[in-house]
């Protein structure tokens, strides 16, 4: 089968490295492994290139704020509309466009969109307009409705697309989120540490993500200030960028966590996993309006043999089957605080705890079982 993945991007803090852009490439790669043509187009903009060994073409965009968006997606359909031989398959992500519908009739592929978040509860947790929510709404419903088949990455976002968007049922398939088994992999925590100028025998916590509200960093920040006096050694690595990097830093110094916290800021890819293993714990402090989205990050921890303590949501919950997870309320840096000094204090329940993560991912979230599931939901349409 002949696929054309496209990765669109008109946030001007987003690399390449980040987020959905790195998971459409890993999906693309092992779509290759099972012997499938591949070709991945993405834009031309700073610091964008190919992540990983398949075919690929960027497309133009004029890297301006209000042009950004609009040359991004008109760029990617016209390159993706004169790609020859025609694809069989469109795959890309959901967003504020109706490219599925252009694409269907324009190559006459069928098309599959993911759904990796619900754009409206994304949105109205980071403030977007009233006006802005909207278009999101009709926009999402119409390409999920003009799609051959939505890839839902939870099970409550594939009951949203019914029950909210009127999206059939049949035309839906949850494939879950995955991980690279190989890239993340465990490191002794100490080598881990050295690397990154820590003494090895400090203990650490840490975040690996987008800098968005949703993430919930402040109650870890909280959660620190209270476990601080108690563990004055203790340290914490923020590892990301985003919109959010500057308040965030601010609390941060308001909490008196300079000599605890590092804003290490986004970091390449190849040293991610060694950040993961510098951490005695990872933290997903994400906040109780996060809405149902893709714990991807949470996945990455695991196949580093990292243990997670992570907030008690619906899209996060079913991972604690994983054995590497421990959940805790939302927004509540009180039980994060106890959760973390628990495991801290616990190395044997800790190591074990990560242990089984890794054993997890291994079985049920690689992407290459992923591009199994997604073939086989092509194959039965």
């Amino acid at each position: 089968m002949r696929y054309l993945l496209l990765s669109y991007a008109h946030e001007r803090h987003l690399t390449a490295d980040a987020g959905g852009f790195r998971k459409l490439w890993e999906l693309g790669a092992a779509l290759a492994r099972r012997g499938d043509a591949v070709e991945v187009l993405y834009p031309r903009l700073p610091r964008h290139r190919p992540l990983r060994d398949v075919p690929s073409r960027a497309y133009g965009v004029v890297d301006r704020r209000i042009a950004r968006p609009l040359t991004a997606y008109a760029s990617m359909l016209a390159t993706a509309l004169t790609t020859r031989p025609r694809p069989d398959v469109v795959y890309f992500r959901a967003g504020l466009n109706v490219l599925p519908l252009l694409l269907r009739r324009g190559l006459g592929s069928r098309v599959v969109l993911e759904v990796n978040a619900d754009p409206l509860e994304f949105m109205e947790v980071e403030g977007a307009p009233a006006r802005t929510r909207r278009v999101a709404r009709w926009t999402l419903a119409l390409s999920a409705r003009a799609s051959d088949l939505v890839v839902a990455v939870t099970p409550g976002l594939a009951r949203r697309l019914i029950e909210d968007f009127d999206v059939a049922r049949d035309r839906i398939v949850v494939i879950p989120s995955a991980t690279d088994v190989a890239h993340f992999t465990p490191l002794d925590g100490a080598t881990a540490r050295r690397q990154l100028g820590l003494a090895p025998d400090r203990p650490v916590v840490g975040f690996v993500g987008l800098f968005y509200r949703h993430q919930g960093v402040p109650t870890l920040l909280h959660a620190l200030a209270k476990l601080r006096p108690g563990m004055p050694r203790l340290g914490a690595l923020i590892v990301g960028d985003g919109v959010m990097r500057a308040e965030w830093e601010a609390l941060a110094r308001t909490l008196d966590l300079d000599d605890t916290v590092r804003f290490t800021g986004q970091v390449p890819y190849a040293s991610v996993p060694v950040h993961f293993n510098a951490m005695d714990v990872v933290v997903a402090p994400f906040t109780a309006h996060r809405g149902e989205t893709s714990p991807f990050k949470v996945l990455d921890a695991l196949a580093c043999a990292r243990p997670v303590v992570a907030s008690d949501l619906p899209s996060v919950r079913p991972l604690l089957d994983s054995g590497g997870l421990q959940l805790v309320p939302p927004d509540d840096p009180s039980a994060l605080a106890e959760a973390i000094a628990g495991l801290l204090a616990d190395p044997v329940h800790r190591v074990a705890m990560g242990w089984r993560g890794r054993g997890y991912v291994e079985r049920h979230a690689s992407w290459d079982r992923a591009a199994a599931l997604l073939a086989e939901a092509l194959g039965r349409r």
